[in-house]
């Protein structure tokens, strides 16, 4: 498949009409399309997707369905795209084609395939148009041209591995939950084409069921009936649910927008603040005025401390009274007891006198000395006549004291200090608090901010019970669907007791048969492409880094609706992704969309933003060799000339280029293409912005 053709008219930047040809060679694959940031290569890339499906481009990635979410939903995103000189000369539509070759759709010849769709603002609706070689087809009328388009052309689950943002598929990388895990393998399962055997062996299922239901009994094709109806009756009830859940999730954005709006306004007229937030002060007021009362109480009790602490010089005088009363009370020695113990003392004095050779003389009076010395301090009798008890503590005073003075000396000061600083801190904050109440309040009295607020309040709440609706459907999908498991169950059951008519039974039986070969063939097939994904992954992986057989072995993980891929070194030890740099991130997105590609058999053309993002020199040179002349027939490349595709790069992928398209700039409302030789691009680019600058 190859794109000849792509037109714009009036979408976004491109102001009226705007045109891209393409030619094919089998040497020269790949397309450049530069231009400065803000220019349109990703207005160009987005308009592609759109043309091929509209609203359901929610579905393709998740970058576009957060674009239509913050625009308020799906019609006012729409009404956005038109470019804004040709709303101001009352134009009120747009529209973006494209046109294919080399498409193969069975039981269909044709040489050209033409997609158009066009947006009507004042309908708030688009329309789109297949046309096959020049002319509508019976086929795209029978089955609907967005059918058409998803069925022949490509599936919009698998859109994302042919336009993407190389910078942004590092969320491949990075896919943890399970229905990240569930949307990767439902689009693995399109492009490597196992969905369709799936969707086969279903449609037997169904054909066998309504087999039963014509050869049942009239009492057993009652109940089967019955049972096939709730069936129905389920599915109709899910997808209607499902249907309104689209609804309410359009008219929140729409809703939520709005109450941005809003808020927007309140900033403009001065006042910023939210109900939330004003909440959110008067409770903190109230959290200020319980804290200060605490620090008030523990400077009270602080203050009563005081007193001690100014006449710090008397607590030591009167704390040293109480030492020398305890131990003057301590000293209760018995006389006869000291005089004992006093002779003992002179003996051994005496003793170690003659070894020293003093003479007796000597020793003598200095035994004598030692004894008066002895008994001045230990003789209780004498001391009490001499020492004045002046406190007379009890026990309990005595403890008490101790930590009062103990308090003042090693922690009151800092204490108190913490403590004032505290108290600071707090009326600071407590006066800011005041002053923004203050002026939130006295502006809430404005009657255009009440009339505002009132507005914003109304739209808040229905965003309120729009997600507790959705929340409720949501429930309510899950037991349908719980349900549903169990009335196939019985339905299945019930069919296995119908005796089948005789014209039946053969189709019957050719179903069965047909309906386990596809089980062996499904398994079999997910097993062998498995098998060759792995291989894929890891050979493009180890083509595309710089390390060296940095990858041992890739596993490829399928269970059930969930896939997962593994890495592991040259040791089987497990790689985690998320330990991987940006650019190795990167270049594991990129290995995956190429293994899949090129295991789908998808000739499709792949549209490539910001292409070397995040890749140091050695990696971007293996991307220009290894990736973009191999991926598809037609790549067209969108680069930001110097930084993500510099002249030396350019060059080494010159080869492989076909035509080049700088993005001109005409001015802030208009952009268009304009064709220059691809050995002149780096030349004609400087020259052209050069001139968009001056101007």
């Amino acid at each position: 498949m190859f794109i000849n053709k792509i037109i714009l008219e009036d979408f976004r930047i491109y102001y009226a009409y705007n045109e891209l040809n393409f030619s094919k060679s089998s040497k020269k694959n790949v397309f450049i399309i530069s231009g400065s940031n803000g220019f349109g290569k990703t207005t160009l890339l987005n308009s592609l997707v759109w043309c091929l499906y509209g609203k359901l481009m929610v579905d393709v990635d998740e970058k576009f369905k957060k674009e239509i979410y913050e625009s308020g939903g799906y019609r006012n995103f729409a009404i956005d795209n038109l470019n804004k000189l040709a709303r101001a000369n009352g134009k009120t539509s747009y529209q973006v084609s494209i046109t294919l070759s080399d498409i193969f759709i069975p039981s269909l010849h044709c040489k050209e395939v033409k997609i158009t769709r066009a947006f009507d603002i004042e309908k708030g609706e688009d329309h789109v148009e297949v046309l096959v070689d020049g002319m509508e087809n019976e086929l795209t009328r029978e089955v609907g041209q967005e059918i058409f388009i998803s069925d022949f052309i490509l599936p919009k689950e698998i859109a994302k591995f042919f336009f993407f943002d190389a910078e942004k598929i590092v969320s491949l990388a990075e896919i943890k939950s399970i229905d990240d895990k569930r949307n990767l393998c439902k689009a693995y399962s399109e492009v490597l084409g196992i969905k369709k055997y799936e969707d086969l062996k279903t449609n037997l299922e169904d054909l066998r069921i309504r087999f039963k239901r014509n050869s049942a009994s009239e009492k057993d094709r009652e109940k089967f009936e019955e049972i096939q109806k709730e069936i129905t009756q389920f599915k109709n009830l899910i997808q209607e649910y499902e249907s309104q859940i689209t609804i309410l999730q359009e008219e929140k954005a729409s809703k939520k927008q709005a109450s941005e709006q809003y808020q927007e306004k309140l900033i403009r007229e001065g006042n910023s603040i939210t109900i939330e937030e004003l909440d959110d002060l008067k409770k903190l007021k109230l959290k200020l005025t319980g804290e200060a009362d605490t620090i008030k109480t523990k400077l009270k009790e602080m203050l009563d401390l005081t007193p001690f602490a100014i006449a710090g010089n008397k607590l030591v005088e009167v704390r040293n009274q109480m030492l020398d009363e305890i131990e003057n009370t301590q000293q209760t020695l018995n006389p006869d007891i000291l005089r004992m113990k006093v002779r003992k003392i002179q003996q051994d004095f005496l003793e170690a006198s003659r070894k020293l050779n003093l003479s007796s003389g000597l020793s003598k009076k200095l035994s004598s000395s030692l004894e008066e010395t002895i008994i001045k301090h230990f003789d209780t009798a004498n001391n009490k006549n001499n020492f004045k008890v002046l406190l007379d503590f009890s026990e309990s005073e005595k403890n008490e004291f101790d930590a009062i003075y103990h308090n003042l000396k090693y922690s009151f000061c800092q204490l108190f200090k913490n403590l004032i600083a505290d108290y600071k801190n707090n009326r600071i904050s407590f006066n800011k608090v005041i002053r923004k109440l203050s002026n939130a309040e006295a502006k809430e009295n404005d009657l255009l901010i009440k009339e505002i607020r009132y507005k914003k309040i109304q739209l808040d709440k229905r965003i309120e019970e729009i997600d507790k609706k959705i929340m409720e459907l949501s429930q309510e999908i899950g037991w349908l669907q719980r349900e549903l498991a169990s009335k196939a169950k019985v339905a299945a059951e019930l069919a296995k007791k119908i005796e089948l008519e005789q014209a039946d039974q053969a189709k019957d039986e050719t179903a069965e048969r047909l309906i386990k070969e596809l089980e062996d063939f499904i398994g079999n097939l997910k097993l062998g492409k498995k098998s060759l994904l792995e291989k894929r992954i890891k050979e493009e992986l180890n083509s595309l880094m710089h390390k060296k057989n940095f990858i041992g072995s890739v596993e490829v993980e399928i269970e059930r609706d969930i896939i997962d891929i593994h890495l592991y070194d040259k040791k089987d030890g497990i790689i985690l992704k998320e330990t991987l740099s940006k650019g190795e991130q990167q270049l594991y997105a990129t290995a995956l969309l190429k293994s899949l590609v090129d295991e789908s058999n998808i000739k499709f053309p792949v549209f490539i933003d910001s292409p070397l993002q995040k890749f140091d020199k050695k990696h971007s040179r293996n991307i220009i060799c290894e990736f973009y002349p191999k991926i598809s027939e037609q790549v067209v490349l969108f680069p930001l000339l110097e930084k993500e595709l510099t002249e030396t790069e350019y060059n080494t992928l010159l080869p492989k280029v076909n035509k080049v398209f700088l993005i001109n700039n005409v001015d802030e409302y208009c952009s268009e293409f304009a064709e220059v030789e691809p050995e002149t691009l780096f030349t004609q680019s400087k020259e052209l912005y050069e001139n968009v600058y001056q101007h």
